[in-house]
C-alpha cells in the first residue's frame, strides 16, 4: 500500500469521506508529522526509517484518538531521528490533547516524553515515579537496577556499594515465583540479606501502591546510588 492507501484506510474507519475531503485529511495528516504531500504516493521501501513511523504516527491520529499507545516506537532509529520524532510526539500530544502510553525500554526516551513513568516487571507495575524525579526518586530495586545498567564514564568497573547485576533468567510470567516476584534475582533480597524471608512468602504488590516492595529504598538518596554508593535498603 501505498502511504495515501493506508492514511486513506485509517481515515475512513469511522468517518465517511469523498474523494476530496479523503485527499484533504491526507494532506492535513502529513502535515501535522512534518512529511512533505509529495510522501503520498510513495511506497514503505521508498521511505527512511524515520519517516515510515511519522505516517505509522499520522495513521494512528487519522482517527482523532482519546488515547495514543506508542510502543517502542523509536527502537530502530538512530540518535538524531530518534530525538526528532520524540519532540514531534510531544508537540501533537500539548496541540491536541489526547493521552500517550509510550512504552519503552530507553529510559532516556521515556523521561524526555513522559509525565509520569511505571515500570514494570512480570507483568506487574513494580513503581510509579514523576519523570523529574528520576534517578533520585525511585525506590524499588528493579528500578535501581535498570538505572545503573546505564553505561557511565566508570569504564566498565562497578563502583563499590552499586547493585550487583541480576542473577539468572527471568521466570515464566505464567508462573511467577511466590511472594515478590521479583525476589529470586533482587540484589537486596533473601537470598543476599538475610531475615528477609517475607520477599518469598507475601507478595507486596497493591494497586494503589507506588513501590511494590518490602524493603524499598530510602526516598531522595537516588543520585548517590546511581554511579556510587549507596545504603542499605532499609537505611542502615
Amino acid at each position: 500500500m501505498t502511504v495515501r492507501q493506508s492514511l486513506a484506510e485509517a481515515a475512513g474507519a469511522f468517518t465517511r469521506l469523498d474523494r476530496r475531503g479523503r485527499e484533504r485529511r491526507i494532506a492535513q495528516l502529513l502535515e501535522l508529522v512534518g512529511l512533505d504531500a509529495g510522501c503520498a504516493g510513495r511506497l514503505p521501501g521508498q521511505l527512511s526509517g524515520g519517516q515510515r513511523q511519522r505516517v505509522a504516527v499520522a495513521r494512528a491520529l487519522a482517527v482523532d484518538p482519546a488515547v495514543l499507545v506508542a510502543d517502542e516506537i523509536t527502537s530502530a532509529l538512530d540518535g538524531s531521528v530518534r530525538a526528532s520524532l520524540l519532540g514531534m510526539l510531544r508537540d501533537l500530544q500539548r496541540r491536541m490533547g489526547f493521552a500517550m502510553l509510550f512504552i519503552s525500554h530507553d529510559l532516556a526516551a521515556v523521561r524526555r516524553v513522559s509525565d509520569t513513568v511505571a515500570v514494570m516487571y512480570l507483568g506487574r507495575i513494580v513503581e510509579t515515579v514523576p519523570a523529574d524525579a528520576l534517578p533520585d526518586g525511585t525506590r524499588h530495586p528493579y528500578t535501581r537496577t535498570l538505572l545503573s545498567a546505564v553505561p557511565s564514564l566508570h569504564g566498565g568497573r562497578r563502583p563499590a556499594g552499586e547493585p550487583l547485576p541480576l542473577s539468572g533468567e527471568a521466570p515464566d510470567p505464567a508462573s511467577p515465583p511466590t511472594g515478590c516476584r521479583f525476589h529470586p534475582r533482587c540484589p537486596v533480597g533473601p537470598s543476599r540479606r538475610p531475615g528477609r524471608d517475607v520477599c518469598a512468602v507475601q507478595d507486596p504488590w497493591h494497586e494503589a501502591a507506588r513501590v511494590a516492595c518490602h524493603f524499598p529504598y530510602p526516598a531522595g538518596d537516588g543520585a548517590d546510588h546511581a554511579y556510587g554508593a549507596r545504603p542499605d535498603a532499609d537505611g542502615t
